[in-house]
Order: C-alpha cells, then structure tokens, then sequence
C-alpha cells in the first residue's frame, strides 16, 4: 500500500470516529432554534462594523470588510435576511481604495500588507459578484508581479491574529487569480496557480491559520482528493476538548480559530451534523458574549493607531470582528436551508391607496423591498419589515411624473431637487427643445465645474452619466431637443436646414435615441426653429420611430393660428406614425380665447382615425417665456452679439417696432397676444444690480419708472429696448396670456396629464434666483389642493392618474407610475384634506405644504415634510425599438 493510501485511510478512521455515535454518549445536535438566534444576533455585530468602518476610515480593512461580507454571504444563503445593499456599498468603499493605486498596482508596488492586502480585497469583491473590470485586472497584475521565485506570496507586517502567514497569503492570492485572472488569454495566470500549488504541498505549517489556509488553498486549486483529505485531517487532530481550536498549541481555544476551522470543513464536504462539528458549534455557542459577538484578545500590535469604531471589546475590536465574521459564517452553515423570507424594507401601513389606475381608492397596504414594490393591499400584520410609515390618513399614491421639466442644468447645481421633491414629484422628463446634449460639430463640449473638477460631455449619454454622477433626488428622463441638434449641426444660423444639414441632424438624432433618449422635443414658436418645416419633422420623427420614441412639441404658434398649429401637430404624427404630446396646450391669444372646445375636437378626432396624439398643462393661467421673444425672428439672426447690435442700431429698432405692433405672419408675438397690455408681462428675471429694483414687477410699472420726468415720455417699445440691452438681451418674463376656462377645459379631457415646465430650484442657496413662475414650487399640489379638494373639476383617482401612470405611459415607462408589485418603488404620500401651493408670482420662493413623504427607487427623500438629503434618483434611458 502507498503512503498516500495510508494517510487516506487514516482519515478515513478519523472521520468514522469523529462522526460515530454510541447510544447513550452522544449529545443531542444543536438546536436550530440556537443557532439561528446565536447567528441572527452576530450578524448585526458584523453588518454594524461593516457599515461604520467607512466612516472612520478610508483604506480597505481585511477584517472588517471582506470577513463581514463572508459572513453576510453564508447566513443569506442559508436562509437569513441580510442588509443587501451593504455587501455593494463595502465591495463600493474597497474598489474606491484601490481605485487611486491602479498604476502602482500593474508594477507590483504601492500596498500596504502587500498580497494579504491585495488578496482580501478580491476576495471581497467577489462575495459582492463584482465584475472583471480595470481594478480587478489591476489588482491581479500586482499579485502576478509580487509572487515569489518559489511560488508564494507574503505580507508586508505582522497583523493580528496571525495574517503575516505566507500560507495564507498564498491562499488568498490563488483564490483572487482563480476567480479574476483570465486563464485563457494570460498564460503568466495560470503559471502563477501551478507554483502556488507546488509550494503549498511541501509548506511548513506553524498554527491553526496555517492548517486552515493550506485547506482552502488545496480546494481552491482542485487538488487531488487523498491531498485535501490529508489536509483536512491535520486540521481535525487539533480539536482541543473543550470543541475549539486555538490559534496556537501555546493559547486557549477561540472563536477565530474555531470559526475559521469550522467553515473550512464544512467547504471542503465535512458534515456539520458529525460529533466534531457539533462540538465545535457548542465551543461558539457557549463563548458568544450577551452582546452578540465574540471576544478575541489581540496578541500583535495593530500597524494602524488604534481607533474606536464603536464596536465591542474596545481596543480588540479589530480582531473581535472577524472573530464574530467568522464565528457566524460556521454557525449559518451548520442550519438546515429554509426557504428565505426576507423582511420587507419599507412598509406603508393603513393608507388610503389611489394607485394611479384611475380607480377608486381603498385602504391598504404597501410593502417595498430594495427598490421595488412586492406587495399591495392587506399585508399580514406580522410580516417582519426595517421600517413602518403609519399611513393613516394619508393618501399614497405613485410618485409624480413632472411631463414638462426644465431641470437640465439646476439638477447640475444641487441634485437634492428640493421644490420638485417637497411636490411629490419622483420622476422628471427634462429636454424640451434645449436638451443636455449633443454638444458637438459648432458647439463646445457640455461642461460642469463639480468638486473642484471639471466635468465634460459630447453626448446626450454623457449628460446623463454626469448627471447621475453627482446624484439626483429624482429620476430623470429626456427628450433630445431639436434647438440642440440644429445649434449642433448650424451653429447661429436660423435658416431651414438644407438637405445635407438635416441629415446631419438625423445622425445626431439616432445617437441620441441610441443613448436613450425618449423622444424628440420642439420649440416650434421661437426663433430657432421657426423655418423647420412640417416636412423635415416628419422625416425626423420617422427616426424617432425606428426607436418607439415620442414626438413631443410646443407648437408653432399659440396665439393667432393655434388652430393650424394643432393641425400641424397631428399631420406629423399622422405621416410619421409617432405618438405626439403637445406641450402646455393653451390658447394665448385674447381674441381667440373661449376656443379650447374646436382643440379638443380635432385632438379627438385625430384620436379617433388612430393618431396618438395627447397634450399635458399645467394650472395656471400665466406662461413664462422671455421679454427678449418680443423681438421679430429676424433680430435673432446671427446670435446675441447680433441682437444686441440691433438694439442700438436707430433703423433696425424702426422695424422691429413695425413688427411688433403689426405682426409678421406665422410669428407668434408675445406683444399681441396679451392686447399690448404691458401689465399682463411679469418680470421674473434676476436683474443686473442697474435694474434690481424692477424685480417682480410689471412692465407698465417699470415703464412708467423709467419714462419718469422725461419729455416727451419715450415711446414703450423703445424703452423695451433700453431694457433688453442693459441686460444683456434676455429678461424672464412671465406673460399672462391664456384664461381659466380654456385651461380647465383642457385639463378635464382624458388624454391631458400634467407637466410644470418648470425647474427644480430652492428657497435658499444657489438655486434662489431671480423671480421664477410658482409652477417650479406648487404645480401638482395645486392640482390636488385647488381642483380636486376646493373646485371638484378633478376627482381625486383621475388626477393622480394624470400625474403618473399617463405620464408613464405617454414616454414608455413601463414599470413606472402606478401602485403594483413589480414597479419601482417611487411613492407619495400625502394629506388630502392640506395639500396646496403657496408660491405665488410676487413672493415664489414657498414650497409647498401637504406632501409628507416621497419615495424613489425605495428610498425615503422627504420625511414628514423634511427633505434628508438623499438622492437615490437614476437617469432613465429609453431601450425599446419598433424596427
């Protein structure tokens, strides 16, 4: 007989004998019940240390990352809840840093704890399923450089207990290579694996650390089944009687050595229902301290200053810690698999629930886990969940969809979105004719200064990563505007495309949809699209098409020929086969007001021949646009430097007052349509130190101001110019221009949903500015407040319909917008017998009262009333196609 048949019957014996039982000498097995409270207790030891070591500390620990996520990583699978996203954000903390040494790393230099260090961190990035990516690679290439001539790894400083083992070393950096060296295309991968190997047979053992290691290393490289059974017996034969294992010959039992031995065996096929593993399962159970943890004194100075992470036992917390991981990982392995039943993280209890279907409401329940909802209705009383919201007497509904956002470069500022978050609003649809991007061809790249850096994009995409990436409370979705792609392909020209042009506008178009993109947006009425025709829309949106996008327009014209524009509207969609939504529909012009009615004909009769067009409002009777669009589209020829000229120039102010008291045909004029009522334009802007006194007030106003002691008084328009010059050619400027009924009339018609047009801005910082429309602070609770709770023009179902699930629907967001498991997570609550706008024209900056919470993606943003500063919000991409 071999050797090796001998040392494989040896262990055999072992094993027979360590699993027998004789009738009336063998203990019971441990109670389940005991385990999993024992485990369940550890487990919050380990998941606090984990959560709290980030905040003290900005380099990857061994202990108190990678061993906590093992331990987290055995319990969930054996059938205990866990806090999931905490294995992510620790695999997130260790990749940030590694993130600084990828250069030192392929050298081979630049770690602190060299390959113990190096082989941790893989080994945690690979409990987390963290891809093979630059650092993984970079990480592996250090481990390639820094392996021995004889096949090992080693350590840098001793490390509590016993980390300075090269067996260890040797044995993490073979599981790092096994699982993120790419065998195939790197044959130095596969050399490196075959030396460890070779060194790991013939290495000296001097402790628990070293028995348990060489175990491990053997099952990481498929060793022969004879080796790792010699192995496994090594370890067995150093079982004291108490059922532990110490560290050394020379300590007593504890729990990191026998946590360690235990999940080792149990890996490598031990059966945790034998007479050793139960002994070794009560030697835990009867160490485990009140508190939940284990106690392990340490024995070698720690290489970093001690500091108090807040976790047990003081100054040997760093090596408690993993004591406990480890502790936990052998405890969870030891219980019979029981299918999971994970809490839920989020319950809303007891509400009154309008789901965004449009159906009547009812009482009940909504149960969120991660970032999903997973059940509605009655949910059992004691389904264990983190977090109860008592909901009674509010109503929960789905988050607020904003249609009609103007939040592109606000959200850059400050992603908290605090006047759209404090509305209840959880999704925003940005790129109303101006989009994030592209910025290419004859416009500079897109550009944010954040955290002292400077952040550039060319592409819509890379607007919306470098929104993400600054963190948004919302989500975002957009349009690409057609203003973009046109400033793109023609710079300031306002001449229609040419037939080269507007192919180089299709490509921009297809990469944008490409980058998702949910459609196209137009600004029909303004300067620099007033020469597109009907013709080159549809050809346009016929590339909106191949991708199921949506054409979404602000017509032509709302005042004079309001009527041909919503024909317009129709025709595109008609010959392009794309659903369109009118942005804001309205009549602004006072001799056509009381006409809505011959809208909505044509909208329903369009509807009825199979064209998906639908519109969307918001609630109030007062639009805001800019004085500077008073000027006749010619001055806008050429840019601001031209307007400006035109300003001063004595014959170029002669014809644009010619046009603007008489009208240019197919221009819509601002000037007309409010009957050249200079008090009906509301200035909004934030003035130049010069003009800070007109801010918040009317033109009639400001005129009669500045035309004050002067002889002759000087004619409005030409004091209209004087204004736009000193301030640089643009003044925001509220205009009101369309009535109540008109506006009402829309708003009841079924396919019309609400859109804001407003931007996410702030009662303070930064995004305090000017004199901004109250629609950026109260649009949907002045919905809910004004015409649900105080005209009844609305019921309550309908209208959150037409701030969710339509909203949803129009753009294609098809897990959005309604109350069901399935969906995300985003959720308002709020009381219906309070909410209400309070901004106003003249004092703005109000938020609104009666949204009590929001949630996105299953996170808490605003609670009871206060905004906590997260941003769980994520950019939305389009991916669906037709073609």
């Amino acid at each position: 007989m071999m050797p090796r048949d001998f040392a494989r019957l040896a262990c055999l014996l072992l094993t027979l004998l360590a699993t027998s039982t004789i009738a009336g000498e063998a203990d019971p097995p441990v109670s389940q019940a005991k385990i999993r409270d024992s485990v369940q207790r550890g487990l919050q030891i380990v998941q606090k240390a984990a959560t709290q070591y980030p905040l003290h500390r900005s380099c990857f620990s061994c202990h108190h990352q990678t061993l906590p996520m093992l331990a987290m990583v055995k319990a969930r699978a054996h059938g205990l809840a866990i806090e999931a996203d905490l294995l992510h954000e620790q695999a997130d903390f260790s990749v940030e840093s590694f993130q600084e040494k990828i250069e030192e790393m392929t050298q081979g230099k630049g770690v602190g704890g060299a390959a113990m260090t190096v082989g941790y961190g893989l080994w945690g990035l690979a409990l987390a399923d963290w891809p093979r990516d630059e650092i993984a690679e970079a990480m592996v290439s250090y481990l390639l450089k820094t392996q021995t001539q004889d096949g090992h790894w080693g350590t840098s400083g001793r490390r509590p207990p016993l980390e300075e083992s090269a067996i260890t070393c040797t044995t993490l950096a073979v599981e790092g290579l096994s699982h993120y060296g790419d065998r195939d295309r790197n044959r130095s991968v596969e050399d490196a694996i075959a030396k460890a190997q070779t060194w790991l047979l013939s290495a000296h053992v001097k402790n628990q650390e070293d028995r348990n290691a060489r175990l491990r290393g053997l099952l990481r490289l498929k060793a022969e089944r004879p080796l790792v059974d010699q192995a496994m017996t090594v370890v067995l034969d150093a079982q004291r009687d108490d059922g532990g294992w110490p560290a050394r010959e020379d300590l007593p039992s504890d729990a990191y050595a026998t946590g360690q031995t235990l999940a080792g065996l149990e890996e490598a096929g031990f059966d945790v229902a034998s007479k050793v593993y139960q002994r070794g399962l009560r030697f835990l159970l009867d160490s485990q301290c009140d508190d939940g943890s284990w106690k392990v004194e340490t024995r070698v100075k720690p290489v970093q200053v001690y500091f108090d992470n807040g976790d047990p036992h003081g100054k040997h917390q760093f090596i408690s810690i993993p004591a406990t991981a480890w502790a936990v990982a052998a405890l969870a392995v030891a219980l019979k698999a029981e299918p999971l039943v994970q809490p839920f993280d989020l319950l809303i209890r007891g509400g009154t629930i309008v789901d965004g279907t449009g159906n009547p409401w009812f009482l009940g329940d909504v149960a969120v886990r991660g970032d999903r909802i997973v059940a509605l209705g009655q949910v059992p009383t004691d389904a264990p969940t983190r977090r109860i919201i008592d909901a009674r007497g509010l109503v929960v509904s789905p988050g607020f969809i904003d249609m009609h956002s103007h939040s592109d470069r606000p959200l850059l500022k400050d992603g908290n979105a605090q006047s759209k978050i404090r509305q209840g609003v959880t999704t925003e649809v940005l790129g109303e004719d101006s989009s994030g991007g592209p910025s290419k061809g004859k416009q500079a790249p897109g550009s944010f200064r954040r955290a002292g850096k400077t952040i550039e994009w060319t592409t819509l995409g890379g607007y919306l990563d470098a929104l993400e990436g600054g963190g948004i409370a919302t989500n975002v979705a957009s349009y690409v505007g057609l203003g973009t792609l046109l400033d793109c392909v023609m710079g300031d020209v306002l001449d229609r495309p040419n037939t080269e042009q507007l192919e180089a506008v299709k490509v921009l178009l297809e990469e944008a949809m490409n980058d998702g993109a949910f459609g196209l947006s137009t600004m029909l009425a303004g300067p620099r699209e007033l020469n597109v025709t009907t013709d080159d829309l549809v050809e346009l949106c016929k590339v909106v098409r191949r991708h199921g996008g949506i054409y979404s327009s602000h017509l032509r014209n709302e005042g004079t020929t309001v009527l041909d524009a919503v024909n317009e509207a129709i025709a595109i969609g008609e010959r392009a086969g794309v659903p369109v939504d009118i942005i804001h529909v309205k009549i602004a012009e006072q001799t056509l007001w009381g006409r809505m009615n011959e809208i909505v004909s044509l909208i329903d009769e369009a509807r009825w021949r199979g064209v998906n067009i639908q519109a969307n409002v918001y609630p109030y009777t007062r639009g805001n646009n800019d004085l500077v669009t008073i000027l006749p589209p010619w001055a806008h020829e050429g840019g601001k430097s031209e307007l400006l000229r035109r300003l001063k120039d004595p014959e170029d102010r002669r014809r644009m007052r010619d046009d603007i008291r008489n009208g240019r045909p197919g221009w819509y004029n601002h000037y007309t349509a409010v009957g050249g009522d200079w008090g009906r334009m509301l200035i909004s802007a934030n003035l130049s130190e010069a003009n800070k006194r007109f801010q918040g007030m009317t033109m009639d106003r400001i005129l009669a101001e500045r035309g004050q002691g002067k002889a002759p008084v000087p004619d409005p328009i030409d004091q209209l110019f004087d204004f736009l010059a000193e301030e640089k050619g643009s003044i925001s400027t509220i205009y009101a221009h369309h009535t109540e009924e008109d506006m009402n009339l829309a708003l009841r018609q079924p396919w019309c949903s609400i859109g804001s047009d407003g931007s996410a801005l702030a009662i303070e910082g930064p995004l305090r500015q000017g004199n901004p429309h109250p629609r950026s602070f109260g649009t949907f609770p002045r919905v809910l407040g004004v015409y649900v709770r105080d005209r009844h023009l609305l019921s309550l179902e309908d209208a959150v319909r037409k701030m969710t699930s339509l909203n949803a629907a129009k753009i294609g967001l098809v897990d959005r917008g309604l109350l069901r498991p399935g969906q995300f997570a985003d959720i308002t609550l709020f009381d219906a017998a309070k909410v209400i706008d309070k901004s106003t024209y003249l004092e703005p900056f109000q938020y609104a009262e009666g949204i009590e919470y929001v949630i996105v993606n299953g996170k808490p943003v605003l609670e009871r009333g206060v905004h906590n500063g997260a941003r769980p919000g994520h950019a939305l991409r389009r991916s669906a196609r037709t073609d």
